[in-house]
């Protein structure tokens, strides 16, 4: 018994230190979480990669293509930033604390932006977690007197774990801040913690999705091709994207997914894909 008394303090010793080690956030510039924005921009949107991740080229690509989609709608006031916040985002274990305090910083720095309107935050993996702090930082600091911006949220196989023992602490938080979120996963890659669909948004597994099948990286990184591929294009595009229509906590495949009115904003290159990240403000659901 006293053997095995010890064993037990030893693992809830190493359980608490890894837990407390995992909240500690990577020191990072200030510069970061400050991203120089047109004074005049009423749509802001925010594309965040995850942890080790910062170069994948994929990103690029979204942000061009959601730029282009706005400059084809004749939308001018529009801001489209990518998030690079590696190489802080590199040590796997503090990822998500270390979102979270980024998050918190840039959504202090929005609150200041007075002409927002609407502010659109895609993120990947751990990358999720800037999501969530960003909202709650920014309407916890915009003035009282300001009408506070519509959030609208895209998780893209998004990291579920926090801290050291709460795996799915995601699955019930990510989401819970944003006027509408829409969730893309894969239930069989290999990343940990990103398999669950999210009870705050509404969730589209693509994972027999059969793109995928050619998809020459692993699981996780499929749902950010397939994003990149059909969703983009409805940015700007006049679209209910509204909960009360596309519901919190459901899990749809795509074909399921699909509206009954074709998007315009769409390539022909490109298959037409659900509804519901539409880019336009309607009553939240």
């Amino acid at each position: 018994m006293k053997i095995l008394a010890i064993i037990l303090l030893i693992v809830a010793t190493v359980v608490a230190g890894m837990e407390i080690y995992t909240r500690l956030p990577v020191v990072m510039p200030q510069r970061t979480a400050a991203p120089e924005l047109p004074a005049d921009a009423r749509i802001i949107v925010i594309v965040a990669h995850g942890s080790v991740d910062g170069d994948n080229p994929l990103f690029p690509e979204i942000v061009t293509r959601i730029r282009d989609q706005f400059a084809a709608s004749g939308r001018k006031d529009v801001a489209v930033h990518f998030l690079h916040w590696a190489p802080w985002s590199d040590q796997r274990l503090r990822a998500v604390a270390t979102a979270e305090q980024l998050g918190i910083r840039l959504g202090q720095h929005l609150a200041r932006h007075a002409p927002l309107e609407e502010l659109q935050i895609v993120t990947h993996s751990s990358g999720a977690y800037v999501a969530d702090a960003l909202c709650d930082s920014y309407r916890r600091n915009i003035p009282a007197e300001a009408r506070p911006a519509r959030v609208k949220m895209v998780f893209l196989d998004p990291f579920q774990l926090h801290g050291f023992v709460d795996w799915r602490h995601g699955a019930r938080n990510h989401g819970h801040c944003a006027d509408f979120a829409v969730a893309i996963i894969n239930t069989d890659d290999v990343a940990p913690a990103t398999n669950a669909p999210l009870a705050n948004a509404w969730n589209i597994d693509v994972t027999a999705q059969p793109g995928r099948a050619t998809f020459p990286r692993n699981g996780h990184y499929w749902p950010l091709q397939y994003y990149l591929d059909v969703l983009p294009g409805l940015a700007s595009e006049p679209l209910e994207d509204s909960h009360q229509r596309y519901p919190r906590g459901v899990l749809v495949q795509p074909p399921a997914a699909m509206p009954a009115t074709g998007f315009s904003g769409l390539s022909s290159r490109r298959p037409p894909h659900p509804g519901g990240v539409a880019d336009r403000r309607n009553s939240p659901g």
